[in-house]
């Protein structure tokens, strides 16, 4: 207990609060029951990472105190030596109370923050009041319209199963989706109404939206299932969701993800399973969240493992043109379907689809007819024709340890004259990347892959070292024009190319563009908007 007392005056006090305001989603209620019972004010406690606006928060909060201990010492002097009457004892007051007091001030300070934060970005506060507009048209549509929700969270893989969902669901059911990543909190209210994002801007376009809203909450909606897909990149923003009340949620993985935000991953769990609190059903992915996460939640669950209640009980490979796969769902009924999706990550997006309808009361004929109608997804995976006689598994939508090792999984199961790999970053790791690439370096296999390419900072770093180490022959590039033309020059005719990276100083998608047979499916690839075209020219410069 003394310990205790002894860390309300400790200098990391000051950022405890912050942490704990932040963990406890700037709750007061949450925030103060947690201050009046705990014992422990450190804050290595709390594994969050502070945004800029909890850091001005904190400074706002240092320098607060500080004041307050400098106005109690001047008062103090004032006492023992200029005779003020009670000064002493004010004093010291201040001095003693300061961590009580600022524990409870911090709410006040947050709003006054937020609120001098908004006057100072209009565009910020603007999104604000859209959101909750927005966010009040959903509720009414809700309301008066009797549809279901489906949503997908998760650290990876959530764009590629929100896509097999609607294929699965759409073969018969009435389906609302967005292809693209509307997944934040002012563009999933954009999919619910069927609506493309303007400019922020754009006085008249965000009016003649919700007018268009308001008109259909009161008209006939002629949808049964809508599917959005939940993003987040810190701790706090899912909870924003939670107006949607979901009939199912979908946890695709708890893995590694923006960990310059997040910091650790029991507060990447923290974050993706707090759909548990406002969802009526969840179905989780067992093979890629942790088992200690699992714990005091209600859910199903899916995956390769026996005690899921979604199994992938068949596996077989049919090469490029994708596996057949035998589904037990519910630990009952047993589907069996061939799937254009390559490897076991693969499947399991399929069983998450045939897993969902299977929850939402779809029956096993219609599951089937809709596993039948899943397509490749644009840089998920795909495979595209590559010049002499190869092929390329484009997988260079984004980048993860885990989808990068199904990848190359899946590469080192398919026969070919030759086996390469470009390995691009994989970005938003934080202090996890140097290890993340080491490791993703070591899984390559140098008697499954030919040649290994890694574009961007990390990769090369770390990646291209520990791939050497394993015994493979490796490149490196800065640039995905460089890396493409250098495959190119090594390719064997009938190779098989697998292609992964991020976004930012990586878009490995570009070092396709020399590798493939027809220059027309350079529109197959991902980010070839006139934005994305640009956002590359100031980042490289193309051969």
């Amino acid at each position: 207990m003394f310990q205790a007392y002894l860390s309300l005056y400790t200098r990391s006090y000051p950022l405890t609060l912050v942490k704990a305001w932040k963990r406890f989603n700037h709750a007061p209620v949450a925030y103060l029951r947690w201050y009046w019972h705990t014992h422990d004010y450190s804050e290595e406690r709390f594994g969050v990472r502070l945004s800029r606006r909890e850091v001005l928060l904190l400074r706002v909060i240092q320098l607060g105190i500080l004041m307050q201990l400098v106005t109690g010492v001047y008062l103090i002097y004032l006492g023992l030596w200029q005779h003020l009457v009670g000064g002493f004892a004010f004093g010291l007051a201040c001095i003693v109370v300061y961590p009580v007091l600022w524990a409870q001030l911090l709410i006040f300070v947050s709003v006054v923050v937020n609120v001098v934060l908004g006057l100072l970005h209009p565009k910020q506060s603007g999104k604000h009041v859209l959101c909750w507009l927005l966010e009040r048209q959903v509720r009414d549509l809700r309301a008066k319209h009797d549809f279901k929700i489906v949503a997908v969270v998760g650290s990876v893989g959530k764009t590629s199963t929100k896509l097999a969902i609607a294929s699965v669901l759409g073969a018969t059911q009435r389906m609302r989706y967005q292809e693209g990543n509307y997944n934040d909190r002012l563009t999933v209210p954009l999919v619910i109404f069927g609506k493309a994002m303007p400019s922020m801007f754009n006085f008249f376009s965000w009016l003649k939206i919700l007018i268009s809203n308001s008109a259909q909450a009161d008209s006939a909606y002629n949808y049964d299932f809508v599917i959005v897909e939940l993003g987040t990149d810190g701790l706090g923003q899912l909870k924003d969701f939670a107006y949607l009340n979901p009939d199912i949620t979908i946890v695709t993985a708890v893995a590694p993800e923006h960990m310059e935000y997040f910091g650790t991953l029991d507060a990447v769990a923290a974050e993706e399973l707090a759909v548990s609190a406002f969802s009526k059903k969840l179905l989780i992915n067992i093979d890629d969240t942790p088992k200690e996460y699992l714990k005091n939640l209600t859910y199903e669950g899916y995956g390769d493992r026996a005690e899921a209640t979604h199994r992938l009980e068949g596996f077989k490979p049919l090469g490029l043109a994708g596996a057949e796969v035998s589904f037990r769902l519910n630990k009952a009924a047993v589907l069996k379907q061939q799937i254009p999706m390559l490897g076991k990550h693969g499947a399991l997006i399929a069983l998450a689809a045939a897993a969902t309808a299977h929850e939402l009361g779809i029956v096993n004929d219609d599951i089937a007819k809709g596993l039948g109608a899943i397509k490749p997804f644009a840089g998920r995976m795909q495979v595209l024709e590559g010049v002499q006689e190869s092929h390329i598994l484009d997988d260079s939508y984004n980048a993860s340890p885990i989808a990068v090792k199904a990848g190359l999984d899946v590469l080192y199961s398919l026969k070919a004259s030759q086996h390469i790999a470009i390995l691009g970053n994989m970005n938003e790791l934080g202090e996890y990347s140097a290890q993340a690439h080491r490791d993703i370096g070591a899984y390559c296999n140098p008697k499954h892959v030919d040649l290994v390419v890694t574009i961007g900072p990390d990769a090369n770093k770390y990646l291209a070292a520990s791939a050497e180490k394993a015994g493979c022959q490796v490149a490196s590039f800065d640039s995905p024009y460089e890396a493409g033309a250098y495959v190119k020059d090594k390719l064997r005719s009938g190779a098989i190319i697998l292609a992964e990276g991020s976004q930012n100083r990586v878009f490995a998608e570009e070092s396709l563009k020399v590798l493939l047979k027809n220059k027309a499916d350079e529109k197959k690839l991902v980010r070839q908007s006139s934005y994305w075209m640009s956002v590359k020219a100031k980042q490289f410069k193309p051969l």
